[in-house]
């Protein structure tokens, strides 16, 4: 017997009862009774009689001003209000029972199935076969007990599409709860990231058991990225190498554009898998920036091989072979991953440590560029920096980000922070750098403290301001006219840049079209696209698996092999000034260093009073 989750409208769950009927009384009439005789009736009675005689009704008296002795006077208004509060009083109870049932039934489910369909049903439907689509079913164990599992059909590649992945985390979640209330261990408290659900059945324990199909070997997929020894076990025939006993495989893709959502889920995902224990892939099959290899070398090898594409889910994270990507970061990165590595004995930052460390992991491990980028990153650096130290100075890299990412603070949530404020604190970075410098030197003899005083008076004036920006128009404001630019292999130009530089052919149509007030989401998109047909790559913007041409995937790729280079030239200076509402800004902690950016603050976050932190979702 199987039993999948399907959706049904709301609606559903009312069902009608053929068997109710509803009952009326009947109405009981009476039947006026007859009096005997008049001679019946006492004196006494026949003088009362005389009261019921017709007579004009006696006049009713004013009511007094003053209330009756012992008696308060009746007032409409406190009777209202008394009822008011009773009535209030009765709804928050039943408001109060309700939430409480809520929280008690609901706390006891995983948080990393939050963020599912958005309050859909699922309606349990017995049938005697699998769904021909990918979902989480009910099946029955070896030894007769009821547990879910999730069934993904051969015929599906992989990875599946986030709205299916999405799907089967939330149908997931409801047969888990359906089978808790059945096997009634409901439970208050909240299920531990690493807590394993007892209802749950691994898919390889299922095809063992022959509750699901086994699974073909289909060998790698298409788009998985290939390390050494993967290529030399294919070389081979691919018998050289096992099956990996766990994996984690990380889905390169987004629906917003943006490069560095990807570099820090890829850095986290890493370190999480070696946190864990298990063998780290790359599917780079719907990155809208093309292939893996275009930007990094090959990555560490696993020393196994990927999983059937079958046995890779989505969740629950305590699966043998689970996948990440935009639509599980949730369920992966959520609130019981930060309740996990989180240190609540810390305060601000400081609780970030651990996380910050698998980022950091992430980082040294896979941040090597293509050959021709790494050695213009050296080079660049190298001219850069290298006379700024021999000359006893100091370089501070400045990051700002424009475009369609705005700041966290109120005041410029709908703008931009000024440049200055980046300025300044870079020249606050370098006053406090060269005074602590001094202060160090204060109790050496006067020769050789004024010949110190020298040197860093020197060093201060041979210190350079270093800068990257997504907008091409900051580098060429007055304000940065002593400042240098971090990476010069790779400029996006504006528009009055390829003005200058290429005239119009044509005098009244606008030809050229330049990278104008830093990185935008439509604009990246519509890269490559003509200008006819601009409006109809804005509406496709949101499917993940546009296919785009030649032309425009050679433009995401300059601004993606831009944005790397900006980075790993501004990670080499001493210092780096950004705003934390950028992920570029929080991915430059990472490249400087636990010790130098957050314990010797090297790193400066402009952007409110907001601490660095990893993956926000």
């Amino acid at each position: 017997m199987i039993i999948n989750a399907s959706h049904h409208a709301k609606t559903m769950h009312a069902r009608r009862n053929p068997n109710l009927s509803v009952s009326s009384a009947a109405s009981a009439s009476l039947a006026p009774s007859s009096l005997s005789s008049a001679s019946f009736l006492s004196p006494r009675v026949g003088s009362h009689r005389a009261l019921l005689s017709p007579s004009p009704p006696p006049s009713p008296s004013l009511p007094s001003l003053i209330p009756r002795h012992g008696k308060k006077a009746s007032s409409s208004h406190s009777r209202l209000v008394r009822r008011l509060l009773i009535a209030f009083c009765g709804v928050t109870i039943i408001v109060w029972l309700g939430v409480r049932r809520l929280l008690t039934t609901e706390s006891y489910y995983p948080s990393e199935y939050s963020g599912g369909s958005g309050g859909e049903d699922y309606e349990m439907v017995e049938d005697s076969f699998l769904p021909q689509d990918p979902s989480a079913v009910i099946v029955t164990d070896e030894k007769g007990k009821s547990k879910w599992t999730i069934s993904i059909p051969s015929s599906y590649g992989f990875p599946l599409q986030p709205s299916q992945y999405q799907e089967i985390c939330s149908q997931s979640m409801e047969l888990s709860r359906q089978l808790s209330e059945t096997g009634k261990t409901l439970s208050k408290r909240m299920r531990g990231y690493y807590q394993e659900d007892p209802w749950f059945l691994d898919v390889q324990e299922a095809e063992e058991q022959g509750l699901l199909p086994s699974s073909q070997p289909s060998g790698k997929p298409d788009a998985l990225v290939d390390d050494v020894a993967m290529t030399e076990d294919q070389s081979r025939g691919g018998d050289g190498m096992m099956v990996c006993e766990k994996s984690l495989t990380y889905v390169m893709e987004t629906s917003d554009a943006g490069f560095g959502k990807s570099l820090m889920g890829l850095w986290m995902s890493y370190g999480l898998a070696r946190k864990e224990g298990r063998a780290f892939f790359v599917d780079d099959a719907r990155w809208p920036y093309g292939n893996y290899s275009t930007y990094f070398a090959r990555p560490p090898s696993p020393g196994c091989l990927p999983p059937p594409k079958s046995q890779i889910l989505p969740c629950p994270h305590t699966a043998r072979h689970i996948v990440v990507s935009t639509a599980t970061t949730s369920h992966t990165f959520g609130h019981a991953f930060v309740e996990e590595f989180e240190d609540g004995r810390k305060m601000r930052v400081q609780r970030q440590h651990n996380i910050f460390a698998l980022l950091r992991e992430g980082y040294e491990s896979l941040f090597t560029l293509r050959s021709d980028d790494a050695k213009y990153v050296t080079e660049r650096a190298d001219a850069l920096y290298g006379p700024i130290t021999e000359a006893g100075g100091m370089s501070v890299g400045m990051h700002i980000r424009r475009g369609d990412r705005h700041p966290y603070e109120y005041q410029y949530s709908k703008d931009y922070l000024p440049l200055d404020r980046y300025i300044d604190t870079a020249r606050e970075i370098l006053v406090a750098h060269f005074e602590n410098s001094t202060k160090s030197r204060k109790s050496k003899s006067k020769t050789r403290a004024l010949s110190s005083l020298a040197e860093d008076l020197a060093g201060e004036m041979a210190s350079k301001l270093v800068l990257a920006s997504d907008d091409p128009d900051v580098y060429t404001n007055p304000e940065m006219s002593q400042v240098l630019r971090a990476q010069d292999r790779i400029i996006l130009a504006s528009k009055t840049t390829l003005e200058a530089a290429t005239p119009k052919k044509h005098r009244y149509i606008d030809e050229i079209s330049g990278w104008e007030g830093g990185f935008f989401r439509d604009v990246f998109w519509s890269l490559g696209q003509p200008v006819s047909t601009a409006n109809a790559a804005l509406e496709t913007s949101k499917e993940i698996t546009q296919e785009v041409s030649e032309q425009a995937m050679r433009l995401r790729e300059l601004v993606g092999r831009a944005y790397l280079m900006d980075l790993a030239v501004l990670a080499k200076a001493d210092a780096v000034v950004c705003t934390v509402s950028s992920v570029g800004c929080r991915i430059l902690a990472v490249m400087v260093g636990w010790e130098s950016a957050i314990d010797g603050g090297n790193w400066k976050n402009v952007d409110g009073d907001f601490d660095w932190r990893g993956i926000q979702w």
